[in-house]
């Protein structure tokens, strides 16, 4: 007997889960397909950012108030071997999205958390310890074959069958849809053995700043924090050690003495070696018919800008809002073309800033080190000699217009609304969303171009300088003047956001029903092909 859904994603990590609940919210019938038959226990991903915060809010889990999250308010701090400053990255305080700049979790923690808000989906239904072995793909869906990875299955050869209109492999670095998709990988050549390892102390320990890279030509090392009441440590493989040694307890143990950690005074809790590689799918191969993948099954990330899932969320975002549109047939299928290339620039922009990272601490030779440091320490103190910083991560390609700022993540600001002040996510909603400090949208738009907005919920909000308390008529009071001081920066009065909060154009309020239909006409509009 085949079940039958909308979606099939295969694999039930953070990326997955997410994408579940995105597509599960919207309506649409998901089955999650994963291997283990069990939730792995111990931590990998550690890190998320302001982006990350905004988008995880959207699914329920407030990174504001959420115990399994620990907001990061300091410098993350780059030391030679003297453990002198030679780099400062400022992870402090509040990012453009509203939330904290950087936050830190144990990933077991941060999955329990999803999947709870999974479980209480209707729309969404997850299968643990099946292990997807085949796809075969019609005009009409793909039929998925999995075998039980299940105890209570073994040597029975059992089997499961699936059917969906489309399929997402968020399965991860040895991706199965990867393979099946046959997409070629870029490998940047940057490739690493590192001990990473995991420790509970029994009483918390305090590091200025609490997050560090250790650039010691002798023993390159990184110490971060690992969620509330973790820390975790990272150690370069040396040329006469193998992976066999080093991934050991009592290597472990011994690596820990230096820290005064010590089984008596904490819990190891996972010792294990990864190779951490820069490399990506190319992106026009990430959806091939009506099956596509996201996360580590894409891409590759070091760990050292703290990025890997973050990029694995910001593709799920992407790929939810368009598979939503095609499967509500508010779009042609044509819209997933988007996909891969929309991420492609954002995506490498990360990998080759966590590959540079790299490339400064991974570094054995003393004098290649020493050379490194002088550079370093004297572009701190003359800031000309520091290489100019690269553009922001953007989209370049794709459901974007043609101001200068379309494709740049979007800001969120503080808004009143009568006696309700909080950011405008939480005020107004999520989706297509036009704002503008000029007036209000609605009526400057084409009844055809305002029935479109209706039909496909658009929040439309003008905002008001704080002194007018909205008697201008505006919708919205911006609390701080921020909306108004950005939109400025600009040169824009009106925006409109994306359903991912990147901005796909911005201009003049006068400008906006032109905007409109151009978007409709990228959305590939079924209805709508001869706007």
């Amino acid at each position: 007997m085949t079940d039958t859904y909308d979606v099939v994603i295969v694999g039930y990590g953070p990326v997955g889960q997410y994408l579940a609940l995105k597509l599960g919210q919207a309506g649409h019938t998901v089955a999650c397909v994963e291997k283990w038959p069990e939730a792995y226990g111990l931590p990998r991903a550690v890190h998320f950012d302001h982006e990350i915060a905004r988008l995880f809010k959207t699914v329920g889990l407030d990174s504001r108030t959420n115990p399994i999250i620990e907001a990061y308010d300091a410098t993350y701090r780059w030391v030679n071997a003297e453990k002198e400053t030679i780099l400062d990255l400022d992870w402090s305080g509040i990012g453009p999205s509203g939330w904290h700049s950087a936050n830190f979790f144990s990933q077991p923690q941060l999955e329990d958390e999803l999947n709870s808000y999974v479980a209480q989906m209707d729309t969404v239904t997850v299968a643990r310890g099946w292990e997807v072995q085949e796809l075969a793909e019609d005009d009409e869906g793909v039929t998925v074959t999995a075998r039980s990875m299940r105890p209570e299955d073994v040597g029975a050869m059992a089997t499961k069958t699936l059917r969906a209109r489309y399929v997402v492999g968020c399965d991860g670095a040895n991706s199965f849809v990867r393979r099946w998709l046959r997409a070629e990988m870029h490998d940047l050549g940057f490739a690493f053995d590192w001990l990473i390892v995991d420790m509970v102390p029994n009483e918390p320990m305090t590091f200025d700043p609490p997050a560090w890279q250790w650039c010691n030509p002798a023993a390159p090392t990184t110490i971060v924090p690992g969620g509330p009441g973790r820390r975790r440590w990272e150690f370069m493989r040396l040329p006469d050690e193998t992976i066999e040694q080093l991934n050991t307890v009592e290597t472990a143990w011994k690596r820990m003495e230096p820290w005064g950690l010590t089984p008596e005074n904490s819990v190891l809790e996972r010792h294990a070696v990864y190779t951490f590689r820069g490399m990506w799918a190319q992106p026009e191969q990430w959806r091939k018919g009506r099956v596509l993948i996201a996360g580590d099954a894409a891409h590759l990330t070091p760990p050292f800008a703290g990025q890997g899932m973050c990029a694995g969320i910001r593709d799920a975002q992407n790929v939810s809002w368009k598979l939503d549109s095609v499967l509500s047939g508010r779009s042609t299928d044509e819209l997933l073309d988007t996909y891969g290339p929309e991420r492609s620039n954002n995506m490498q922009y990360w990998i080759n800033f966590a590959v540079g990272l790299g490339e400064v601490i991974c570094v054995l030779d003393p004098e290649a080190a020493a050379a490194r440091d002088a550079a370093m320490k004297a572009a701190i103190e003359d800031p000309s000699l520091a290489p100019p910083p690269p553009p922001p991560p953007t989209l370049t390609a794709g459901v974007i217009g043609s101001d200068a700022s379309a494709g740049h993540l979007s800001h969120q600001y503080v808004v009143r609304n009568g006696g309700t002040s909080d950011f405008f996510d939480q005020v107004e909603g999520y989706g297509w969303v036009v704002i503008s400090t000029a007036g209000s949208p609605a009526d400057v738009l084409t009844p055809e171009n305002l029935a479109w907005a209706k039909e496909n919920d658009v929040v439309m909000a003008s905002i008001g300088a704080p002194s007018t308390d909205q008697g201008d008529g505006a919708d919205l009071v911006d609390v701080d003047g921020n909306y108004a001081a950005w939109f400025a920066s600009l040169g824009v009065d009106t925006m409109i956001v994306r359903p991912d909060f990147y901005i796909y154009d911005a201009g003049a309020l006068g400008g906006l029903d032109a905007a409109l239909t151009g978007l409709r006409r990228q959305l590939h509009a079924t209805q709508l092909a001869t706007v």
